[in-house]
């Protein structure tokens, strides 16, 4: 591995990585990580924004590109490794380097947050597509070893009681498939929360498995808003699953309390407020993109929706965010020193 180069990471994140003789690193509130799209011109530079701090931070790992975040590493693809297929993830903060043992093909590959551990990350895990199969690649800590297994095409998979609940891409039927971790075994199918489920996110919880919909629309998050502003007239509506396995269903919550939800392109996860100063629960953060006027550029914009006051704000971000939106990317990102 060539080692990344670090730029203006925060100094208490550099002093605890360097002390590992601590079990127990402090918990850092979920960061927007900005990187290059495709596979186009080598641009090796990713930067993060802190909403905590309003800092930026970046960094670069000469000859890569990103692919995308997960659990606190990114996807990376190294040219002078192989032409053709992914090779590992990478901490940005620690350097450490999972290396797969499996092939993983460059093209149709997305990495994703399965949700284990609700607080500290789990390790990386992805979505790819061979000519054949669909796949889902996950680190499993009780193998202690990376796994793959065939799939159904998935749009949003969460991982909840040891159990990968998913609703998948195209079905002509609406419905949420239910997968056994360790077997690879297909259990059940269950009812959506709603008609159109296809383009919604499932999020595992302390609480229970979360489905959360945009209200009143059938796409994902608002991929494109002609006008940025719009995303204050964002809603969304969050269910719980009951009763799994013997009469699933699912009900409609007013609340989520100490919950803060986070959406992204790809992935929803959740943590709880009262493990961050200065954060209140029952919100959701969500990241989308629209036109900014009076000078027509494309721009990423964070909106944070409240469930009490049913009404959504934008969350203040750096002005490169998201500028020149069609050649780079951003997604939710949560610093670890695992």
């Amino acid at each position: 591995m060539r080692h990344p180069q670090l730029h203006l990471f925060p100094r208490c994140l550099q002093e605890v990585a360097a002390a590992t003789s601590l079990s127990d690193p402090p918990r850092q509130f979920p960061c927007v990580i900005d990187w290059p799209r495709g596979k186009g011109k080598l641009d090796d530079t990713l930067r993060v924004y802190s909403i905590s701090s309003r800092k930026t931070h970046t960094f670069q790992v000469p000859d890569a590109h990103f692919l995308g975040p997960s659990d606190g590493y990114v996807l990376l693809y190294e040219p002078y490794r192989s032409a053709k297929e992914c090779q590992s993830f990478l901490n940005p903060l620690t350097w450490k380097e999972w290396l797969f043992p499996l092939d993983v093909p460059l093209d149709i590959v997305g990495p994703i947050r399965l949700g284990r551990n609700l607080i500290q990350n789990d390790g990386p895990a992805l979505l790819y597509e061979d000519d054949e199969h669909d796949f889902l690649c996950f680190w499993q800590p009780e193998k202690n070893d990376w796994t793959d297994m065939i799939v159904p095409s998935i749009r949003t998979v969460a991982l909840y009681d040891h159990k990968f609940f998913f609703a998948e891409r195209g079905h002509q039927y609406q419905r949420i498939g239910v997968i056994d971790e360790i077997t690879g075994v297909l259990l059940s199918y269950l009812p959506p929360p709603t008609e159109y489920f296809y383009y919604k996110y499932l999020i595992a919880t302390d609480d229970g498995l979360l489905a959360v919909e945009l209200k009143g629309s059938t796409i994902i998050l608002p991929s494109f808003m002609t006008d940025a502003s719009d995303v204050t007239k964002c809603q969304f509506e969050v269910f719980r699953l009951e009763n799994y396995p013997q009469n699933s269903h699912w009900i409609k919550l007013s609340e989520i309390g100490d919950l803060m939800l986070f959406l992204d392109k790809q992935n929803g996860f959740s943590l709880k407020a009262s493990d961050f100063d200065g954060f209140k629960g029952n919100c959701i953060y969500f990241i989308t993109s629209g036109i900014k006027y009076p000078k027509r550029e494309y721009e990423h914009v964070i909106g944070r929706f409240d469930l009490e006051s049913n009404r959504t704000e934008m969350v203040p971000a750096p002005a490169w965010l998201g500028l020149r939106q069609w050649e780079r990317q951003a997604a939710w990102f949560i610093p670890t020193l695992n």
